[in-house]
């Protein structure tokens, strides 16, 4: 089989194509997988010989460790027994599968022989976290953090505490990390503890940071607008939004901020210019006759919700409306007609005695 690839690259490259260039093939998985399935037949029928088992942990490991290459490192652990090319072998397979548990078995018991924990630190650290043993991983990133401090290595060790739920050190970290890469996407679960820590302004302040630098990333721009509508600083919320006006939901939330600070002319035209695009769009039409309802405008109210019954005379819930609007303006009518009934009551002037 070697060979005939051997030949095969010999021939083209001497070979004279177009341009003077060489061709050589490329060796795909394809060729991988069926040499793989090729030794599995062979080791079949003669499971212990060595050459056949080290050119199927060859072949595993150009195609990136599948499931099945757990019975090669085993045969080749029995054949060879535990060397320092397959120790670090079982690493890849179990790191490829996320298998934490094994991986930390492996450091704990190679480590002295191998040098693992400095090599392979981050993974073994990753290792622990997610095996569930936070309080080694804490200690570990301690130690880790003593030689580790570049900006990647903050970054990673801020993950992990998070992860473990350590938030004082997390804290810790992910302000170095601030200082370093305000842009990072662990700022915003940063400035989030830092908000629920009750450092409201700070929190902000990071938060801010990283959406100003993410203004074209349309769900960072609406998650901070919701916090600062949270928060109760609507104005800022809306000044974040409104370039997103263009999208109806947008533009309803916008309208429902305007009327929560009782900015019904704003909410209005917001609306509005929703209805403009499409009069035939039940939702803003609603929105804006409830909005003139609860503003007091019945007038202008029941105008809308008559609109919505024209285009849909089905819609009950537009007459209901309709009815209890034309019930106000009555009542609001038979108020002042009884209010125009009452007697003018004429004060007289007091006599002054000299």
């Amino acid at each position: 089989m070697w060979r005939s690839i051997f030949l095969l690259v010999i021939v083209v490259a001497c070979s004279s194509p177009k341009n003077d260039k060489i061709v050589v093939p490329e060796l795909h998985a394809g060729f991988y997988s069926e040499a793989l399935e090729r030794i599995n037949d062979k080791l079949a029928s003669d499971p212990e010989n060595g050459r056949l088992v080290d050119q199927k942990l060859f072949y595993c490991e150009q195609l990136e460790w599948p499931t099945t290459c757990i019975s090669a490192l085993e045969a080749y652990r029995e054949v060879h027994g535990m060397t320092n090319q397959l120790v670090r072998q079982y690493i890849a397979y179990y790191r490829e599968h996320q298998r934490y548990q094994l991986l930390v078995e492996i450091f704990d018991r190679w480590d002295e022989e191998y040098g693992l924990k400095k090599e392979f630190s981050q993974l073994y650290v990753k290792s622990l976290v997610q095996a569930g043993l936070d309080k080694r991983a804490s200690e570990e990133l301690r130690w880790y953090l003593i030689s580790h401090q570049t900006l990647e290595d903050i970054r990673f060790a801020s993950e992990q505490y998070l992860l473990i739920k350590d938030t004082v050190l997390a804290v810790y970290n992910l302000g170095k990390l601030y200082k370093l890469d305000s842009q990072s996407e662990l700022m915003w679960q940063y400035g989030n503890i830092l908000n629920r820590l009750g450092y409201y302004d700070f929190s902000f302040q990071v938060i801010g940071d990283y959406a100003e630098q993410n203004k074209n990333d349309f769900n960072i721009q609406l998650a901070y607008a919701r916090m600062l509508e949270n928060a109760n600083r609507r104005t800022e919320a809306r000044q974040v939004i409104k370039p997103y006006t263009d999208r109806d939901t947008i533009a309803y939330l916008l309208a429902d901020w305007y009327k929560k600070d009782l900015l019904w002319d704003s909410a209005s035209y917001v609306l509005a210019d929703v209805i403009a695009k499409d009069s035939t769009n039940r939702k803003p039409i609603w929105k804006a006759g409830d909005l003139y309802d609860e503003r007091g405008w019945f007038t202008t109210s029941l105008k809308y919700f008559e609109h919505l019954t024209r285009l849909n005379p089905d819609d009950t819930l537009a007459q209901q409306r309709i009815d209890l609007i034309q019930r106000k303006i009555a009542y609001l009518q038979r108020l002042k007609f009884e209010e125009e009934k009452l007697p003018t009551i004429e004060l007289q002037p007091k006599k002054i005695e000299n």
